[in-house]
């Protein structure tokens, strides 16, 4: 049957969930979905945490997979991983752009 999560679903653990159900807070006190997606949504000393994760723009797109670009937006895999956001901002400075290390090549993409 597997791991049953507390909300009934079983579903697989994403690859990498900057913004989606996490977030790090940095030893200044900034904000961000990860330690290694630099982008901050506030500072703690100004803005409750509860508040940025929920309603930030950046944390709102990165937990909603149609806002991904290229061929992360296509990808049939795009919900349960994601890419890594981290590297696509560090290339290419939009964290919603392709993971440039992913090899995959989506269905839609092969297929036209």
């Amino acid at each position: 049957a597997g791991f049953q999560y507390a909300d009934g679903l079983n579903r697989p653990v994403k690859g990498v969930n900057d913004g989606r159900g996490f977030l790090f807070i940095s030893h200044i006190g900034e904000i961000m979905p990860s330690g290694f997606l630099p982008v901050a949504a506030g500072n703690v000393r100004e803005v409750d945490v509860v508040e940025a994760y929920r309603n930030h723009p950046m944390f709102k797109a990165l937990r909603d997979p149609d806002q991904l670009k290229g061929k992360c937006h296509v990808c049939e895999y795009r919900v349960v991983c994601g890419g890594q956001r981290g590297r696509a901002f560090a290339i290419t400075g939009d964290y919603l752009e392709t993971d440039p290390a992913c090899v995959y090549e989506p269905q839609m993409k092969r297929a036209a």
